[in-house]
């Protein structure tokens, strides 16, 4: 990352670059000797690949802060155009797209100018070492963020790139900059406090062991006073109250404090072919729009983000609400088969384990789980769905039954409905009607024999 900013730098600057072995030699315009002071620098990324005539590049280092106050001498602002390389028609648009259960019937183009914003951050990470990073955040005209790097980062890219002494045909106002400014200095705010959690974790190492010194080292001097000494009291507070101070530095000294800055603007000129389509569902006549981008300098076709899981799309699945959506979040309801876009709101049968959507699912009235209409029944009682592993069966009528509604024989340990249990007067105990014995006098108690 830092040799791929330290490069931009140098080639949006005008100077010549020689990359070989692992050295980047760079011969400097004449404003750029009076910040060096020297003609020609020779630059190394690894310490391993330093020699007396090279400069070694990385954090902190002199040829990073000779290049973050250069930009900050000259200004904030570059301005760059990228060249076309790919051209498309609708025909071969259609011919690409890859579409599931639905059909392209129209393919328009629009070819546009449009501008890349990228912020260069530099973040300084400061406690008792000092670290930093370089992020490049970029962002489009829809105001999608990315990482700059992943998309500027091929060599050959640099020779399709032409500085601009001014934007040519888009202008971009004064409130766009300063809003997109926000959303990528929050962007950049996010990775850095990320770096920071692996960073912290190192100061607290380093914390422990200066901790754990300092305090063996005024235990030991506690440890060597004598207690028969009359100043004894005294001395030992001291060494306490200097230990508690120390301590307190030291604390403070590895507190880590992270200082972001933006080091320059670039604005990238570049263009895009929007992609109108009309795309219908198989069986269906009736038809939808989605806007897709191919872009001019890949000549990549950019299908959109997923409406469910605003990922990018690599495949249209269109749905049965005839909607899109990406092959991760589609799913075919196991009852009804209906092919929906949203895998977060689906439900599987804690039973089968077959998908369903939001309008077939059922939900046991007793242990709340999802179950299919294969594996949950009405409880005939209550009239409420109970699923096959919750519901009861009466031993008398065979009648489906819910835990409210089931009752459980004292004597077999079967369920028993309401119409087939017996009470028993003096114990209370609840039974079958299966497990009562008749007798001369009328029935009896399996348990506490009573008659009744």
């Amino acid at each position: 990352m830092i040799k791929q900013f330290v490069t931009d730098f140098f080639e949006a600057t005008s100077s010549v670059m020689q990359d070989s072995g692992g050295v980047l030699e760079v011969r400097l315009t004449d404003e750029q000797q009076k910040v060096f002071n020297q003609p020609v620098l020779r630059l190394v990324f690894d310490p391993h690949e330093v020699s007396e005539d090279t400069e070694l590049v990385c954090h902190g280092s002199y040829v990073l802060n000779a290049i973050h106050q250069f930009l900050q001498d000259r200004g904030v602002k570059t301005v760059s155009r990228l060249k076309d390389k790919y051209k498309t028609t609708p025909e071969e648009i259609q011919k690409s797209i890859q579409i599931e259960n639905g059909t392209i019937t129209q393919v328009r183009l629009k070819k546009i100018k449009t501008v890349d914003l990228i912020f260069n951050f530099k973040a300084s990470f400061l406690s008792d070492e000092k670290s930093e990073e370089i992020y490049r955040i970029g962002i489009d005209r829809h105001g999608a963020i990315f990482q700059a790097d992943a998309y500027y980062r091929d060599e050959q890219m640099k020779d399709d790139m032409t500085t601009l002494t001014q934007l040519s045909v888009v202008d971009v106002s004064r409130k766009a900059v300063e809003s997109h400014f926000r959303d990528c200095l929050k962007a950049a705010s996010e990775q850095a406090r990320s770096q920071a959690k692996s960073i912290q974790n190192d100061i607290l190492k380093r914390l422990h062991r200066n901790v754990a010194r300092i305090k063996g080292y005024y235990s030991a001097q506690i440890e060597e006073l004598h207690r028969n000494q009359p100043s004894y009291e005294e001395k030992r507070l001291n060494i306490e109250r200097e230990y508690r101070h120390k301590l307190s530095e030291e604390i403070a000294n590895h507190r880590l404090r992270i200082v972001l800055k933006l080091i320059n603007m670039q604005i990238v000129e570049r263009s895009e072919t929007d992609v109108h389509v009309r795309f219908r569902r198989h069986g269906s006549l009736s038809e939808r729009p989605h806007q897709m981008i191919f872009d001019t300098y890949t000549g990549e076709l950019d299908y959109g983000l997923c409406p469910a899981c605003q990922a990018s799309m690599e495949t249209l699945v269109v749905t049965s609400d005839l909607q899109v959506a990406c092959q991760h979040c589609s799913y075919t309801c196991s009852h009804c088969g209906k092919l929906s876009g949203n895998r977060e709101r689906s439900h599987t049968c804690h039973a089968c384990r077959a998908q369903l959507c939001p309008e077939c699912v059922i939900l046991c009235r007793d242990c709340k789980k999802p179950a299919c209409g294969s594996h949950a029944d009405l409880c005939a009682i209550g009239n409420e769905w109970v699923c096959s592993k919750c519901m009861r069966s009466c031993n008398v009528c065979g009648k489906i039954l819910c835990s409210e509604h089931a009752f459980l024989c004292a004597k077999s340990g079967r369920p028993v409905c309401y119409e087939h249990r017996v009470i028993c007067k003096n114990c209370r105990k609840v039974f079958s009607t299966n497990v009562i014995k008749k007798t001369g006098q009328g029935a009896k108690c399996p348990s506490c024999k009573t008659v009744w």
